[in-house]
């Protein structure tokens, strides 16, 4: 029989495919459909859940509603058998439909489909062979939807059903996250304020005291990444694509320097539901066995309470204010313990150098002598001298290129002689400047402390509320701040 055009609208979510026996090309699939479909129509088929899905064009041979052959199916159950379907990637939440539906007519088909295959027919026990197949949008949609299935259920769970649960989740979010380091492209949603992926954490009151829940960055699939730019308005965020490119390690690259560097705690998949521990992803880097010196300077939990403070910029209602006040206390927690970078220059024979009242205590970094160094001095707050330290040396050749070397020290070796810049580069508002007040303030609330308590004003500003000159980067002699 020769394929037919439905004028009807009709859209069709696979829960479910079959091999025939008596064909070597065609597939048998089952599912619901909404709207009529009729034996020989000409079918359009979609993996909405795919990165690169293609529009397939096929037939129906055949269709059995309650185990009889039917001329049509109108919303109701059916099996369908489709022309050479063995060719195409028909599986689990793939939509055939007519050419009129909509975009949004097929993703709901899609999703339901994905909800009644791996949900509703098998409560998320996915196998592996199974999971092979799925895309990253796939995996999200059926996770979330699980969560939803699941999550309020009067009288409780039992401790085993709970451990099911986990089980459960552990298989899909291990698949998950190598899918997203295979994939080629994600798309991270970053702070327009910060230049970082954007960190996401919610802070409770827990009796006296309160917490931050592990902040996490959030990415999109390509099919979502439309609900992204419509769920993140584009005055605070962006959707940036990240590629895996020729070598394939592009999106690895990035999210090891989102949680290693920055100290994201672990990422969002589509939805919020859909979280994944960092280490479940990348592990974390193992340095077991080199010297000190071949370590790189890292302050991922330096660095976490920084960029959350500055995503809030001005703080202007008490809640705010109040997240502001906890960030501020694990900052200068972290801030204290903390290894810097701080770049320099030998000292060449006969070479000026304008390191004047460089701390006795200063005398040797890294096994290089302070004294026959040159590094970046400017002018601070009150005339006092301004140096710069970075969190890690990937900030650091932001602004000091090769010809620098760097050297590691604690926060307080220069607070007493100099004023501190962490983390300044061309856009200031990221960095923070701390000093000697900074520092006495830190000694005092350095545990303990109420959130009420605390003063941020001392952080995560700029000397007197004005701009930094532009610190050096490595072709001129050091320079002063402009008056």
């Amino acid at each position: 029989m020769s394929e037919t055009t439905n004028e009807n609208k009709f859209v069709y979510g696979v829960l479910d495919k079959f091999e025939l026996k008596n064909s070597a090309t065609d597939v048998a699939v089952v599912g619901r459909v909404k709207g009529t479909l009729k034996r020989g129509d000409k079918i359009f088929i979609t993996n909405y859940g795919d990165d690169d899905d293609e529009l397939v064009v096929s037939s129906v041979v055949a269709l059995e509603v309650e185990n009889k052959d039917a001329e049509e199916a109108t919303d109701c159950f059916v099996a369908v058998r489709i022309r050479d379907g063995l060719s195409e990637n028909i599986k689990p939440g793939s939509v055939i439909h007519s050419e009129n539906a909509t975009e949004e007519e097929i993703h709901l088909a899609y999703v339901t489909a994905i909800g009644d295959s791996y949900v509703g027919r098998r409560d998320l026990e996915i196998y592996e062979t199974e999971l092979s197949i799925m895309s990253i949008t796939d995996c999200a949609e059926s996770w979330r939807i699980f969560i939803k299935l699941h999550e309020k259920k009067e009288g409780g769970f039992t401790k085993e059903e709970i451990n099911d649960f986990r089980r459960k989740i552990g298989v899909i979010s291990r698949s998950l996250g190598k899918k997203v380091l295979a994939a080629d492209e994600i798309y991270v949603v970053m702070s327009k304020r910060t230049g970082e992926p954007y960190m996401f954490s919610r802070t409770n009151k827990f009796k006296d005291d309160y917490v931050c829940s592990p902040p996490e960055i959030h990415i999109f699939s390509k099919p979502y990444k439309a609900m992204g730019e419509k769920h993140f308005p584009s005055d605070l965020f962006e959707l940036k694509k990240i590629e895996n490119g020729e070598n394939g390690t592009g999106i690895k690259d990035f999210l090891f320097d989102a949680f290693y560097l920055n100290g994201a705690m672990g990422m969002r998949v589509n939805f919020e539901v859909c979280a994944i521990g960092a280490e479940n992803i990348i592990p974390k880097p193992n340095y077991f066995g080199m010297k000190k010196n071949e370590i790189p300077v890292t302050n991922p939990n330096l660095v976490r309470w920084m960029l959350l403070r500055s995503q809030i910029a001005n703080p202007s209602t008490d809640a705010e204010k109040m997240v502001a006040k906890i960030y501020y206390r694990f900052f200068a927690t972290e801030a204290m313990k903390a290894d810097f970078v701080i770049p320099a220059k030998v000292v060449e024979d006969g070479e000026a150098v304008n390191n004047e009242n460089v701390p006795e205590d200063l005398k040797d970094a890294n096994g290089m002598e302070l004294k026959k160094l040159r590094f970046p001095i400017m002018v601070g707050k009150n005339t006092r001298n301004l140096v710069f330290l970075f969190t890690d040396m990937k900030r650091l050749r932001g602004m000091y290129d090769e010809e620098w070397s760097a050297f590691s020290q604690k926060l307080e070796k220069f607070t007493d002689i100099f004023d501190v810049g962490i983390n300044i580069s061309k856009d200031y508002s990221l960095g923070c400047y701390v000093n000697k007040d900074t520092v006495d303030e830190i000694k005092r609330v350095f545990l303990g402390v109420k959130p009420e308590d605390i003063n941020d004003s001392a952080v995560l500003q700029t000397p007197d509320g004005k701009p930094l000159a532009k610190p050096e980067e490595g072709k001129e002699d050091d320079k002063k701040a402009e008056e």
